[in-house]
């Protein structure tokens, strides 16, 4: 199955529930919260091991529609905080191993999941940035902490992140509402900004539509005003779709 595809311009492609960079052959990706069902399962809640399957099949129809070299996750590849719990070393063993055999090389840039990531990605030979990631103009950061200068040097015209999990909440004629995995895009300053939606399965977002600047996560959103953010919301079967800004998508839910 191919992965939905909107073309922002002719160097930048949303593809799936990633974004991809055609200059630098880059696909970026973020929030996997690999090892999360066995983190629940301490919890006392208990889950299937699903999310590193599914994240497999997703990144694979994604990676053969745009045939990426690189791969950058923008943060949070495993989830628990404390420590590098059994299921999260396997699960990332497997998938850099996996996509190493796919002829692409990998980056990290930490998030604040990413604790004894370390040990890990070294074993890997993947290379793990904290607290950014700069390839020519573009930025790679996770979002979970202010901005650092260096995002506002000259040549950066583009800063991509994750952390926020966006979605949207949308209510049809009837008073259904649903919800759905988003993209959001800006402006901070004089540099677009690209938020990423989670690709975890088990991370179905926070509504951007609903929320008011309290309850953002990222001390970056926090500097904008994400009313005037434009929506791209992701159906993985019926596709990706600009609709419009979140001050509209506000207006339409409680009109």
């Amino acid at each position: 199955m191919k992965p939905p595809l909107f073309i922002l311009n002719s160097n930048i492609k949303l593809v799936g529930l990633g974004l991809y960079l055609e200059d630098i052959e880059t696909l970026v990706v973020a929030d996997l919260h690999l090892g999360y069902e066995q983190a629940l399962s301490e919890r006392g809640i208990h889950l299937p091991p699903i999310q590193l399957r599914q994240i497999r099949k997703i990144l694979n129809t994604m990676i053969n529609e745009v045939k990426p070299s690189n791969l950058i996750i923008a943060g949070d590849v495993k989830h628990e905080f404390g420590s590098a719990l059994r299921q999260e070393w396997s699960e990332v063993i497997d998938l850099f191993e996996w996509l190493k055999a796919l002829g692409i090389r990998s980056h990290v840039v930490r998030g604040n999941h990413d604790n004894f990531l370390i040990p890990i990605l070294k074993k890997l030979e993947v290379p793990l940035h904290d607290p950014y990631y700069k390839v020519g103009k573009y930025l790679f950061i996770h979002g979970h902490k202010p901005l650092s200068p260096e995002a506002y040097a000259q040549d950066v015209e583009l800063i991509i992140m994750g952390h926020e999990h966006p979605a949207v909440l949308i209510s049809d004629e009837l008073g259904i509402r649903l919800k759905f995995k988003c993209f959001l895009r800006g402006q901070i300053d004089d540099k677009e900004l690209i938020v990423l939606p989670a690709i975890s399965p088990l991370m179905p977002g926070t509504e951007v539509n609903i929320i008011d600047g309290r309850r953002i996560l990222s001390p970056i959103l926090l500097q904008v005003n994400l009313d005037y953010f434009r929506v791209y919301v992701v159906d993985m079967t019926a596709g990706i779709f600009d609709f419009g800004t979140v001050n509209l998508l506000k207006s339409m839910l409680f009109s």
